[in-house]
């Protein structure tokens, strides 16, 4: 039977550091890298795998189960790993500067209850870290069914100074890209919005990282 696995982890109960990437142990090369933070149980990470062969692909997971039930499955490409690890706190020493090219930020736990709101995974500390890894020209594809946490999540990639948005900034843009996560699908087919973003590096981080603060996105906020 499979192991029942929660959809809340509070990812600060994970400690792991990664420390640098040896990227040829993961994939025995050193290709074009596109990150995934929070891939769940792979489903859009290992869809884009199999149609970039010439890409290499890491997922950063906060549930270790998850994390064991993506590398089991018998659909992975040998181009994608998932480890199990908090992003917030490894990120910055995963590889060296502009080594990856796009970072993917897909439905996002939006941690309703005001108590919870530093759990969220993007932050402007976190927006910083992945500009400084991208090179002039790396993404970050962003999404989100939560509208409150799609306009905080567009607000702190915009705020840091480092990306132009390359979507309508009403989030209302059709799918960019033909590889979607399992609940991407699901919206799509009941209807439901989906808020997407895309941001472009423009230029190099600079300056102190933006004072911004979470905030409400739903009706527990308080909770």
């Amino acid at each position: 039977m499979a192991r029942r696995v929660r959809r809340h982890a509070n990812p600060f109960n994970c400690t792991v550091e990664l420390g640098a990437l040896d990227r040829v142990s993961l994939f025995g090369r050193e290709a074009p890298l596109e990150i995934e933070l929070g891939p769940g149980l792979g489903g859009f990470l290992i869809e884009r795998a199999r149609n970039h062969p010439e890409r290499d692909f890491v997922g950063i997971e906060v549930r270790q189960p998850v994390v064991e039930q993506v590398m089991a499955r018998a659909d992975r490409p040998k181009n994608a790993v998932v480890l199990y690890a908090n992003a917030n706190a490894n990120l910055e020493a995963l590889c060296p500067k502009g080594a990856v090219t796009r970072f993917h930020v897909h439905f996002p736990d939006p941690w309703v209850k005001k108590r919870h709101w530093k759990r969220r995974i993007l932050s402007p500390t976190l927006v910083r870290a992945m500009a400084a890894l991208l090179p002039l020209g790396g993404e970050v594809y962003a999404q989100s069914d939560v509208q409150g946490l799609a306009r905080e999540m567009y607000r702190f990639l915009e705020a840091d100074g480092s990306f132009a948005s390359r979507l309508d900034p009403r989030m209302a843009a059709p799918r960019p890209i033909p590889e979607r996560t399992d609940w991407e699908r699901h919206h799509e087919a009941v209807g439901e919005p989906v808020y997407r973003m895309w941001f472009e590096k423009i230029r190099e981080p600079s300056g102190p990282i933006p004072a911004l603060d979470f905030g409400p996105t739903g009706p527990l906020v308080g909770a």
